[in-house]
């Protein structure tokens, strides 16, 4: 099953709103099950499933259904790992739109972006994967960071003709109109922004190709490694690093992630796997490397590991291999153990 996540900065975003009109977020973030923990580290994501919740309690503690056009007011272009910075150094706005497509997995993997040209109007449609349900409201909210955006940083070029909303005519829709500064069309077949084609290709005075093409490595360096990392592998990733420091906590390993520990148990089980059994197998894996090693003794090892006491260090050694960890490493040499444990073990970064 697909699993669909967000850049973590994102609820930062959401958590700033919030702030700025004296609402406390971290309640919010508890009841949502995310984690504050690195809410500033881009490399950090957040299931879609917590994403939404945290949508929809801001939305009700606020009590504004317009709270996703106000976020854009308290983003910052830092906020989106390069992705700004990246369309603004590009050379012609139609080229601005087209990277804008090319990463938007960077904010979320939930989204489908496109772009549909017609005779008058370059129309950037706000998708959706399949099996994913994102919620309207977030939706909106990229849709006004994006408006925002073009706006303060080519204030001199007329391009936004208006948005398209795929959702009822409000009480008020002048509101929405005064928020996004242009027409809005309500009841739409998809949320849109549309772009006056006669702009499209004007030269940028914010183009820098070199800086365009640096981002460029970065932004596809950061999908290429979030394509590698599932949540299993970066759930070991984490528990790797913090063996060798002692025991790993489940809670700080979740708070690191972006999920409360009741969140992070269950996405596992959808992998078909828990923290439990995560821990486990990289204890096996590292006992191994730890054990070829001439300068560690098995009490070194053990504590390594995170075991509290040598008996239990034995207990799962004798698990894993039928073997104590000091008859292993006696005949290790003689291949006894060779089938049993790995040549290299290889920790995703």
């Amino acid at each position: 099953m697909s699993t669909f996540h967000t850049i973590a900065t994102w609820a930062q975003v959401i958590a700033r709103t919030l702030e700025a009109q004296g609402i406390a977020s971290g309640p919010l973030l508890h009841e949502a099950g995310i984690g504050r923990f690195n809410l500033h580290d881009p490399n950090q994501r957040i299931e879609l499933e917590g994403m939404s919740a945290f949508w929809r309690a801001a939305r009700r503690a606020s009590g504004d259904e317009c709270f996703g056009l106000r976020v854009a007011a308290c983003s910052y272009p830092t906020d989106f790992h390069g992705l700004q910075f990246a369309v603004q150094s590009s050379s012609t706005f139609i080229e601005a739109l087209e990277r804008g497509v090319r990463f938007a997995p960077v904010i979320t993997t939930a989204a489908v972006m496109g772009l549909l040209r017609g005779p008058q109007v370059t129309r950037l449609i706000y998708g959706v994967a399949d099996g994913a349900q994102v919620e309207q409201m977030a939706t909106e909210a990229s849709i006004a960071c994006a408006v925002s955006f073009t706006r303060q940083t080519w204030p001199g070029l007329p391009i936004v003709l208006g948005v398209h909303l795929a959702r009822a005519l409000p009480a008020n829709p002048q509101r929405w109109a005064e928020l996004l500064g242009c027409p809005v069309h309500f009841g739409a077949a998809h949320n849109a922004i549309d772009y006056a084609n006669r702009w499209l290709q004007t030269p940028l005075n914010t183009a820098n190709l070199e800086v365009a093409q640096g981002l460029d490595a970065v932004l596809d360096g950061y999908l290429e490694r979030q394509r590698r990392l599932n949540l299993p592998q970066r759930v070991r990733s984490a528990i790797l690093r913090d063996l060798p420091l002692g025991e790993v906590q489940q809670s700080r390993v979740a708070d690191e992630l972006g999920m409360s520990v009741r969140n992070l148990h269950r996405h596992l089980l959808k992998h078909s796997t828990s923290f439990k059994a995560l821990v486990d197998d990289c204890r096996r894996q590292l006992a191994f490397g730890y054990l070829r090693r001439s300068d560690c003794s098995i009490n070194e090892v053990c504590y390594r590991l995170g075991f509290n006491e040598p008996s239990s260090f034995n207990r799962a050694f004798r698990r894993w291999t039928g073997a104590s960890p000091g008859q292993w490493r006696r005949h290790d040499q003689g291949g006894m153990a060779s089938a049993q444990a790995p040549q290299h073990l290889s920790i995703a970064v």
